[in-house]
């Protein structure tokens, strides 16, 4: 034992340091992932009443004959939207809606809305 020259200390040293520099690494990156996912999630989630609201707008326009100013919203389990009619002409509106996500993303879209042939056009994302 009066040979001994001080080997195992320094490797297990250096064998734990870089077990602990993978491990934050691969930790990093696991919290990278997750974050981005949430991020997703919330997108799609802002896509998708976006297009409820698109839809149910349109039921709503349906029913009109000419062109009048209207503000509502409507309420859904993943979020609201709240809208905004402004006529532009007597056939024609400008729309706006703004979705709001329960975590509290928002989202906007404007579009002109004919009356006469009852389609959407100038669609414009707001985000």
């Amino acid at each position: 034992m009066k040979n001994e020259k001080g080997f195992i200390l320094p490797v297990t040293i250096a064998i734990s340091f870089l077990f602990f520099l993978v491990f934050t690494s691969q930790v990093n990156a696991y919290l990278t992932e997750k974050a981005f996912s949430k991020e997703t999630e919330e997108i799609l989630i802002l896509e998708n009443l976006m297009q409820l609201g698109v839809g149910d707008m349109k039921e709503i326009l349906l029913s009109e004959e000419e062109s009048k100013e209207l503000t509502g919203s409507f309420n859904y389990p993943k979020g609201l939207i709240t809208y905004n009619v402004s006529p532009a002409t007597m056939t024609t509106s400008y729309i706006t809606l703004i979705c709001k996500t329960n975590e509290q993303r928002k989202s906007s879209a404007r579009f002109m809305y004919d009356y006469e042939t009852k389609e959407i056009s100038s669609w414009l994302d707001l985000r």
